[in-house]
């Protein structure tokens, strides 16, 4: 599944979309390769790499870090001593990197204060067109209107308009309320998610870990429509989400977000 991950998303160039798949296909292919450490140690090596060069020379979204984050837990659980528990360790890793990402996603939040203000989303929301479906449902502009408000920002972004020139941005009326309530309702979520993923099994926030994950999932993917960081937290979520080689209601979950979200970029209409 990490492999196929990384075949259908880690496509920032020409030449990754032509290297990675022959780096990719091997392992997704033949059983010792996908069984050998050392493979993923050169697979970790590459993307870590990679990684490390792109984000010197174009912007790399913060969640394809985590793909790299993926492969150092799984890659570790390979060189562990204990190579009987490989997929114990997975689930440790996986449970860890789950929890640290939305721990310090929850710590950045309140340390920015245009997030903490609602003005992010105030703003978000008006020019980012992933948000458009919902908020011309819950608002009181048109999707033309709040298009026009994109197509101004990357005019402006993009240099057609002269930078000391400005726009005023089209806001539905009732733009703050639902602005407040997404960042309330993020901070408290995510701050849930990653202290239940952290904390120990004793403690009785971590049995609901998987709940408050699906929650997060059904709640945020449908109206941001992240798909690269959608389905980085369905594998991960999967990983942790087995219980001694055996699915649970979860882990089918986390399993069938895996499988059908790629197809969101299907041109259906098209085809029918």
């Amino acid at each position: 599944m990490t492999l196929v991950l990384l075949l259908l998303y880690m496509n920032e160039t020409i030449y990754l979309r032509v290297f990675m798949p022959v780096v990719l296909v091997p392992g997704i292919l033949f059983h010792k390769i996908l069984n050998n450490k050392y493979y993923w140690l050169a697979l970790t090596g590459i993307v870590c790499f990679v990684y490390l060069i792109l984000d010197l020379v174009i912007y790399v979204p913060n969640h394809k870090h985590v793909y790299a984050y993926a492969l150092l837990g799984i890659t570790a659980s390979f060189f562990m001593k204990d190579r009987v528990g490989i997929f114990s360790n997975i689930r440790h890793q996986s449970k860890v990197i789950i929890g640290l990402c939305f721990l310090f996603a929850t710590a950045g939040k309140f340390l920015a204060p245009e997030f903490l203000d609602a003005s992010f989303f105030k703003f978000t929301l008006s020019t980012d067109a992933r948000f458009f479906g919902i908020l011309s449902l819950i608002g009181d502009l048109s999707k033309d209107q709040l298009l026009l408000n994109e197509s101004n920002l990357k005019n402006l972004v993009g240099g057609s308009m002269n930078p000391s020139d400005s726009f005023a941005i089209l806001v539905p009326s009732n733009i703050m309320e639902i602005a407040h309530f997404l960042t309330y309702w993020t901070i408290f979520l995510e701050g849930l998610i990653g202290i239940s993923f952290l904390l120990p099994k004793r403690f009785l926030l971590s049995k609901y870990r998987n709940i408050l994950l699906v929650v997060f999932m059904v709640t945020t993917y449908p109206i941001a429509t992240v798909a690269g960081f959608a389905i980085v937290l369905a594998l991960l979520g999967f990983m942790q989400s087995t219980e001694d080689g055996r699915l649970t209601h979860f882990s089918c979950f986390f399993l069938l977000v895996f499988i059908l979200l790629p197809l969101i970029n299907t041109p259906f209409s098209q085809i029918f």
